[in-house]
């Protein structure tokens, strides 16, 4: 087969062969443009209140601790035309969050705190972002080295979520 293709490129003319390789240029550098797009944060979700959560994909716990602290940052964007009135029923409501394994099973959330019955709003300017960072205290018992996570998060009444992974020094 590959003579083939060799005697067939050999028969074409200059201008055909030059026209051929242009193409499938083009053609790779479409494919690998869109699959870069795809894996980046230049991918603009569309939806009215977008979440994003930055943490580490691999989280390493060392044997002496039975905890490890979990840094996450949360990224709300307003993509409407118009300011967004956030509004959740108590300070708690802000942010809340679970670990689930990959099958949905419950693995940890954080413990139940007295919270001030206040209803918290904030204003979100078209195309701006709410930040926040915060830590989450992971327990090593409820956790298996190779196993895979999702954290589960609600921040300002929008759902996001991010995959990671668990290991053991």
């Amino acid at each position: 087969m590959l003579h083939n293709i060799r005697d067939l490129w050999a028969r074409l003319d200059s201008p055909t062969r030059h026209a051929i390789t242009r193409t499938a240029m083009w053609i790779v550098l479409i494919v690998g443009t869109v699959y870069t797009i795809s894996r980046s944060d230049l991918m603009q979700d569309y939806a009215a209140l977008a979440v994003k959560v930055e943490m580490p994909d691999k989280i390493v716990f060392p044997k002496s601790n039975s905890t490890v602290t979990l840094p996450v940052s949360l990224k709300l964007k307003n993509n409407t035309r118009d300011t967004v009135v956030l509004e959740v029923p108590s300070p708690c409501h802000i942010i809340r969050w679970y670990v689930t394994g990959m099958e949905g099973e419950f693995i940890q959330a954080p413990a139940e705190e007295a919270c001030a019955q206040v209803v918290m709003r904030a204003n979100l300017p078209a195309g701006h972002f709410s930040e926040d960072e915060l830590t989450i205290p992971l327990d090593a018992q409820r956790y298996h080295a190779g196993q895979r996570y999702k954290l589960m998060l609600n921040y300002w009444g929008q759902d996001g979520s991010h995959e990671f992974e668990m290991e053991m020094e």
